[in-house]
């Protein structure tokens, strides 16, 4: 921590500058949604792991593509009271474009997260997600020539490193014999792509002005005809228990949602990046504790390991290089 951040937290909030002032509010209420949306999400990885069979105690499993259905289903209709209040008005976008490529991309890295989920424990697939913030840099450095820097590009190399231990890539492609196993360990890093992709998307979105209530609405409502569409391949209708559940999984979702976009309407991704390993640690406890779930390959933790290393990595020079564009005002 350096000597300007630790004096703006030691101070009183009152004896600082009103625009460090604002922002520490803005960044405090990031972190509390955050945390809110890593939880939410933490409850849908469970939900999700149990409807789809992986941890097995279940008849008639359902697919990835269904229990995405109608988790969208139910959590449109729980968000749908919030935003009909302020008159259907509210519904209006200017950017119908943006919002198209979050959902395509959003439904597919869902898609791609569940398929995992009935693979592999959720802790797992979960901290192969984390990779998303690799190919963000990437894309931003190819696409906007934004640049890299030595920290990001650190961890971008220790990021793939551990993915590389994780998904051990090589026993699946080598050898006579396809180990599918380990071809569905690619699903995570799939999913972290185009949740990549849908994120900046969200992020563009809040800082034009969109509403919090309207980016989650907008991603339920019309993730369901393309979920719709991927469920019909393989359909099995969901019994009462498992409709109860995906009433349950779709609040739990809308909450995330909410959270996530209310955390970047208030503060920036890179700020709030680092909270999001809670994900991990809440999707890992649960994982235990209703499952019996815990990562027993020491290469896994390893893996783990360099990820976290990875996104603080970038986070760190994501905010230097932040710091050496726009000088804070003294």
């Amino acid at each position: 921590m350096n000597t300007s951040t630790a004096v703006a937290l030691e101070a009183p909030l009152t004896t600082l500058p009103f625009w460090k002032r604002d922002r520490l509010k803005q960044n405090t209420q990031g972190i509390i949604w955050k945390l809110l949306a890593c939880a939410g999400f933490a409850g849908v990885n469970a939900f999700v792991r149990y409807l789809t069979g992986g941890a097995g105690g279940i008849e008639n499993p359902l697919t990835p593509g269904v229990v995405a259905l109608f988790q969208n289903i139910f959590g449109c209709l729980i968000m749908l009271p919030f935003v009909l209040k302020d008159g259907i008005k509210s519904f209006s976008t200017q950017y119908p474009f943006t919002h198209l490529i979050r959902v395509i991309t959003a439904v597919f890295g869902i898609v791609s997260l569940y398929t995992a989920f009935s693979k592999m424990p959720m802790a797992q697939a979960v901290a192969l997600q984390f990779t998303g913030p690799i190919f963000s840099i990437i894309g931003a450095k190819l696409y906007l020539s934004e640049k890299i820097g030595g920290l990001r590009s650190s961890g971008i190399i220790l990021g793939l490193i551990g993915a590389f231990i994780i998904t051990r890539p090589d026993k699946a492609f080598l050898g006579t014999d396809i180990n599918y196993q380990n071809l569905a360990m690619l699903l995570p890093i799939a999913s972290a792509i185009l949740f990549a992709v849908a994120k900046l998307c969200s992020r563009k979105l809040g800082a034009a002005g969109e509403k919090p209530q309207l980016l989650a609405l907008y991603l339920l409502l019309f993730m369901i005809p393309v979920s719709g569409f991927y469920a019909l391949y393989d359909w099995r209708t969901p019994d009462t228990q498992q409709l109860l559940i995906l009433v349950a999984l779709g609040g739990c979702g809308c909450l995330a949602h909410y959270a996530t976009a209310k955390a970047y309407s208030l503060a920036e991704v890179v700020f709030l990046t680092p909270f999001g390993f809670a994900r991990i640690v809440l999707t890992g406890a649960i994982g235990y504790v209703l499952f019996s779930e815990f990562p027993r390959n020491e290469f896994v933790w390893y893996g783990i390991s360099f990820i976290v290393l990875s996104v603080f990595a970038m986070t760190y020079g994501e905010m230097h290089l932040k710091k050496q564009k726009n000088p804070a005002p003294c």
